[in-house]
């Protein structure tokens, strides 16, 4: 799977809601021959560089001989100034709120939006190039998560210059009633951060409420963009990779298009996962993990969430829990392409 090195690489762009199992998804993706995760990229100018925080791979972002190759090839080297740029433009591109901007910039423009968003398109092409070019790899994941970050990067329209790669989605998702419950339960460490790492030492923790309404509108987006964009998009449900995650793999390489050989799903088993050290920046403590990982869903919310905010969870997500086949008995397809 590695035809076109490093000319034009294909990103493939994980959106969905934490807590959904985008990091172990974006590193069994990473583990497929032609294939590299970088994790959540967008936090590379916000927290990742400003921070130094540590790679998958252990290393301190500084300190980690891929990503200063990347630097290198990208930038001719980390300038803190022009990486506080990128950081700014997503102010002015790739917010919730600018999702109906983006979605019309892409059939209309718009010079002011047009202009910052081409920077930005632009800024993201050097550094996935340049990725694809130290690993070797034809396909690069991010699990960026955020629906606008990967709409303001995958919309093409008048005016904007072809950025030098090409995007598809893949919209993970799970339970929502999992989801918050593992939000309100639990809070996890960023040992990526280190023991300095002040506020960014533990991860942002919504309420139930909040991530069941925060969850509805993501999903929502996810929908719209998958409607009206253009972008191609596969859906991907957490419980079915859990269950059968070969099936659920291969499913989804091929309805993406890309070319499985025999063996590059060697490190998927029936039931777990091996996997050794990658590059992912950001993401949960699960990045850290390597050897061979037993795959079982987190399903602890159906003992223990208690009864009010299972119906609280339940009212807010409806319409989702019924098109995503969670008020089924039966699962749904692992994949399925999607316009909403």
């Amino acid at each position: 799977m590695t035809e076109g090195v490093g000319a034009r690489p294909r990103v493939i762009y994980l959106g969905g809601f934490g807590r959904s199992g985008s990091t172990l998804l974006e590193r069994m993706l990473g583990a497929v021959p032609g294939w590299v995760n970088v994790g959540e990229l967008v936090d590379l100018p916000r927290s990742v560089l400003p921070d130094d925080e540590r790679c998958g791979c252990g290393e301190r972002f500084s300190s980690c001989a891929f990503w200063s190759e990347v630097g290198r090839r990208a930038y001719a080297g980390w300038d803190t100034d022009r990486l506080r740029r990128l950081a700014d433009l997503r102010t002015e591109v790739a917010r919730q709120r600018q999702v109906p901007m983006l979605l019309r910039a892409g059939r209309t423009g718009g010079r002011r939006l047009t202009e910052a968003l081409g920077d930005y398109q632009q800024d993201y092409g050097r550094l996935y190039r340049a990725v694809a070019e130290v690993s070797g790899a034809s396909y690069v994941v991010d699990a960026s998560k955020g629906p606008a970050q990967g709409l303001a990067l995958g919309v093409r329209g008048p005016g904007l210059a072809d950025p030098g790669f090409d995007l598809s989605f893949v919209n993970l998702v799970r339970d929502p009633r999992g989801v918050a419950y593992s939000w309100s339960r639990r809070r996890h460490a960023r040992p990526q951060a280190g023991a300095d790492g002040g506020a960014r030492a533990t991860m942002w923790s919504p309420g139930v409420a909040r991530s069941a309404a925060e969850w509805a509108a993501l999903q929502s987006e996810m929908a719209l963009i998958g409607r009206v964009s253009g972008i191609p998009m596969v859906r991907v449900r957490y419980e079915d990779l859990m269950a059968e995650p070969r099936a659920a793999m291969t499913s989804m390489l091929t309805t993406l298009g890309a070319r499985a050989a025999a063996g590059d799903l060697a490190h998927v088993g029936d039931h777990d996962v091996t996997l050794t050290a990658s590059h992912g920046l950001s993401g949960n403590p699960g990045r850290f993990e390597h050897g061979t990982l037993d795959l079982r869903p987190d399903d602890e919310w159906r003992r223990a969430l208690p009864a009010g905010e299972r119906r609280l969870v339940t009212a807010a997500t409806l319409p989702w829990l019924q098109a995503y086949g969670y008020l089924r008995a039966s699962a749904s397809p692992t994949t399925a392409p999607t316009q909403g």
